[in-house]
């Protein structure tokens, strides 16, 4: 059986997502790598055009993000497995680093 994994690396977008109001409602920066995993044939475009639909929506955190991204990617793909990187671009804290975010890792029990 063959497996292809198709793949969006670093785009940045903005989602609505956070615990502060203003980062719900003005949105913030992330960037996002997502990676699927199937023997079916799975369309980056597709990909990236569901990708922004989920990020119309708003968030409270990045894993209620990527869950519903997940959701969606498993309805249509039926994939083997799936992988979401999201990282925050703005962070509100004072101490020096660069990046924080979340990856989220999902495979198809067997």
């Amino acid at each position: 059986m063959k497996e292809f994994s198709v793949f969006i690396e670093r785009l940045k977008l903005y989602l609505k997502c956070g615990v502060y109001e203003e980062e719900k409602s003005l949105g913030v920066q992330v960037e996002l790598d997502v990676k699927v995993t199937s023997s079916e044939f799975v369309d980056y475009q597709q990909l990236y055009l569901t990708v922004l639909e989920i990020s119309k929506n708003t968030f409270t955190y990045i894993e209620e993000f990527e869950e519903k991204l997940l959701e969606k990617i498993i309805d249509k793909w039926n994939p083997e497995s799936v992988i979401i990187r999201v990282v925050k671009l703005s962070i509100p804290f004072q101490h020096s680093f660069e990046r924080a975010g979340v990856e989220l890792r999902w495979k198809r029990e067997k």
